[in-house]
């Protein structure tokens, strides 16, 4: 009992040190967003269920910096195709070009070969359909009409790789700039100020 108080005192001790703390803290919020995101992806059925429209081609209705909302899509067929200016405007649809990039935009034509639905695409603010052919495999999701402008711009910034790396180190940086600075001036405070006899 006595060996088990004396660990418990011990591992309130150690908890209680700034450095322990925010060593913790760091740790939950970093699980925490992991939890978000993955069970974002889940809710909405699509590896990217929020995007940052990275251009104007869908302007007016996107703009370059908006954050949006995408479901997955499952059945690509049901997916409703035709130009902007119809009375029922075809999805906005998001999926990847021949090159692997993503692309936000609506979808103009389709067509069914094989019991298998191909759409051409085309942005709002372009004047001609895109070059290529979607297939159902590239088509990421569909945007659900939920954005949030401008917080895109904060996505679009850490895009590069070598930007996210940068981002990650300063904050590190910092953050043990941050709790070793007090812990070294608390250390000078408490040493002793050694005299000399006169």
């Amino acid at each position: 009992i006595e060996c088990d108080a004396m660990k418990r005192a011990k591992l309130a001790e150690i908890l209680r040190k700034d450095y322990v703390q925010t060593t913790i803290m760091v740790v939950i919020v970093i699980v925490g967003v992991v939890a978000f995101w993955y069970g974002l992806r889940f809710a909405f059925k699509t590896e990217h269920p929020l995007l940052a429209v990275a251009s104007g081609s869908m302007e007016p209705v996107l703009y370059k910096g908006d954050l949006i909302l995408v479901q997955g899509v499952h059945n690509a067929c049901k997916i409703h195709a035709a130009p902007k200016y119809e009375d029922q405007p075809g999805d906005i649809i998001v999926f990847r070009n021949p090159w692997g990039d993503l692309i936000v935009h609506r979808a103009v034509d389709k067509t069914n070969r094989d019991g298998k639905c191909y759409f051409r695409t085309q942005g709002d603010a372009n004047n001609a359909k895109d070059d290529w052919e979607v297939k159902e495999s590239d088509i990421v999701g569909k945007y659900t009409g939920a954005k949030a402008p401008f917080l895109g711009h904060i996505a679009l910034f850490f895009e590069p790789l070598q930007v996210k790396v940068a981002f990650i180190m300063l904050w590190l940086i910092l953050l043990i700039i941050l709790e070793f600075l007090p812990l070294s001036r608390k250390r000078a405070e408490e040493e002793p100020v050694q005299t000399k006899p006169s």
